[in-house]
């Protein structure tokens, strides 16, 4: 069993997301931390009228999406992780983002996950939702939220 201080640190590629970066580095260093660099791919829905203009084909499957999910997780975590002289875990999950995330951490037994978040106003968040309110809901771990 690992004694090891374990960070997750979800990320969508946006600029947004390297808000987290400084804090991850601070906890990491002082704690000796594994991190874990993640992405969740939304598994894709279909909806498509009987008689539409778009064949079916062109949509992107899973395993396709999930793919291009790694290649860029890996060029994240080369060009802005490894930088800060960590080398983490990088992993792309297939699901509901905030819930991937939850249960990610608690898999591998996460002290906390470190999660950019944009604050939208009201209305955007009631329209929209928001990933890092799912995880604060649902993580089992300390979730740090920093706001981009």
């Amino acid at each position: 069993m690992s004694t090891s201080f374990k960070i997750v640190v979800p990320t969508d590629f946006s600029e947004g997301s390297l808000a987290a970066l400084e804090w991850v580095k601070k906890i990491s260093d002082e704690k000796s931390a594994e991190v874990h660099c993640i992405n969740v791919v939304h598994q894709p829905m279909v909806y498509m009228p009987m008689m539409s203009a778009v064949p079916a084909e062109s949509i992107p499957s899973t395993d396709q999406l999930s793919q291009v999910s790694k290649e860029s997780l890996d060029i994240f975590v080369e060009q802005h992780v490894s930088t800060l002289g960590i080398k983490p875990v990088a992993k792309v999950l297939v699901g509901r983002p905030a819930t991937e995330i939850a249960d990610y951490a608690k898999e591998i037994g996460a002290d906390m996950i470190i999660i950019a978040t944009r604050g939208h106003s009201r209305l955007a968040h009631a329209l929209l939702g928001s990933t890092a309110e799912g995880v604060l809901r649902q993580a089992e771990c300390a979730v740090l939220s920093v706001h981009c």
